[in-house]
C-alpha cells in the first residue's frame, strides 16, 4: 500500500507542477502579446469618457473577458449626439492573468455604484447600459438605483447551459488547468474587429463564479426594473439563445421594452458587422426618451 501511495502523489505532483508551468507561460505569452502600463492595465483597455456639455450621461459597462474597447466606438457616435458617456473598466479585466484569477462580484458591485454615483452628481438624466455581463450588471444596478433608462446590447439576462455547466465541474478541471480556454471565436464576425480586441480569451474557476453571483444577483432583480428599456441582440449569437434570452426580457417590469433583433453579427455586436446601425438604432432611442432639457423621470437629483 505504501508503494502505491506514493505513486498517486507522484502522479499527482506531476499533474500540479504541469498545471502550474503552463499557467506561467500563459501568463508570459499573454504579457507579450498585450503589454501594461505602469499601473498595470493593457495598454488599450483603459477606461475611457466621452465628456460633452449638458445633462445628459450614459453609463456603460463592457462584458466578461473585454474591455472598454468593446464598446468605444459605439461611444463616441452616442457622444457626438450630446451624451456623456463613461465607459469604466471592471476589477480584474484589461489587466493580467492573476488579476482575472483574483476579481469578485463585490468589487464589481461597488465599482458600479461609485460609477453610477458619479454621474448622478453632474447629470440630471442618467441611463445605465452594457454589453453581455455588463448587461446584466447594468440590469441589477437599474433595479437598485434611480436610474433614468436601461440601454442592453446582448446582455446576459440568465445563466447559459455551457456556464452553468463549467461552474458545476470548476473544482474538477481547476485540479489540471487553471485557465480554460473561452472558445468565443464567433463571438465577432468581422475579423478585423476581431483583431483588435482585448481578452483574455480563457476563464478561471474564480472568474466564472464571480460571473455566476453576478448573473444570479441580476435575475432576482428583473422584476424590480421598471424604466425604459432597450434591448438589443443578434439572432446569430453564439452565446445567448435567442429563445431564452426572449424570455428572460418579458421578466423585466418595464412597460416600455424596445426589443431589437438583428442578423448577420455575433454575440459581441457593438463592433461586429452592422455596429454603425447599432449606434444610429441607440441614438435615436435615447433622444425620443430623453432630448436635450428632460426632467428625470425618477427622483429628483439632490
Amino acid at each position: 500500500m505504501t508503494g502505491t501511495w506514493l505513486w498517486i502523489l507522484g502522479v499527482a505532483a506531476a499533474i500540479w507542477a504541469q498545471r502550474a508551468w503552463r499557467a506561467v507561460r500563459s501568463a508570459q505569452r499573454f504579457r507579450k502579446r498585450f503589454p501594461a502600463s505602469a499601473d498595470g492595465v493593457i495598454i488599450g483597455a483603459e477606461a475611457r469618457t466621452f465628456a460633452q456639455p449638458g445633462s445628459r450621461a450614459l453609463l456603460l459597462f463592457h462584458g466578461y473577458n473585454d474591455s472598454p474597447r468593446s464598446l468605444e466606438k459605439l461611444a463616441a457616435r452616442i457622444a457626438d449626439a450630446g451624451w456623456t458617456v463613461r465607459l469604466p473598466l471592471l476589477p480584474g479585466h484589461g489587466r493580467s492573468l492573476d488579476a482575472w484569477n483574483d476579481w469578485h462580484a463585490d468589487e464589481v458591485f461597488a465599482m458600479a455604484r461609485a460609477e453610477y454615483a458619479a454621474l448622478h452628481e453632474a447629470h440630471s438624466v442618467v441611463v445605465v447600459g452594457g454589453l453581455s455581463m455588463g448587461g446584466a450588471l447594468a440590469t441589477w444596478l437599474a433595479a437598485e438605483s434611480d436610474a433614468d433608462g436601461l440601454v442592453l446590447f446582448a446582455p446576459m439576462l440568465f445563466i447559459p447551459r455551457p456556464m452553468q455547466v463549467a461552474v458545476s465541474t470548476a473544482r474538477l478541471w481547476s485540479l489540471f488547468t487553471r485557465y480554460l480556454s473561452g472558445g468565443g471565436g464567433r463571438s465577432i464576425r468581422d475579423p478585423e474587429a476581431q483583431a483588435q480586441m482585448i481578452s483574455y480569451g480563457c476563464s478561471t474557476r474564480r472568474s466564472l463564479e464571480a460571473l455566476e453571483r453576478i448573473a444570479r444577483a441580476m435575475i432576482v432583480r428583473l422584476g424590480f426594473v421598471h424604466v425604459p428599456v432597450l434591448f438589443v441582440q443578434s439572432r446569430e449569437d453564439n452565446r445567448l439563445p435567442h429563445d431564452q434570452s426572449k424570455r428572460a426580457l418579458a421578466r423585466i417590469a418595464s412597460d416600455d421594452r424596445t426589443a431589437h433583433w438583428v442578423e448577420g453579427a455575433g454575440h459581441v455586436l457593438t463592433v461586429d458587422y452592422g455596429w454603425e446601425q447599432l449606434a444610429e438604432r441607440t441614438v435615436a432611442w435615447l433622444e425620443a426618451r430623453f432630448p436635450v432639457g428632460t426632467s428625470p423621470s425618477n427622483a429628483p437629483r439632490s
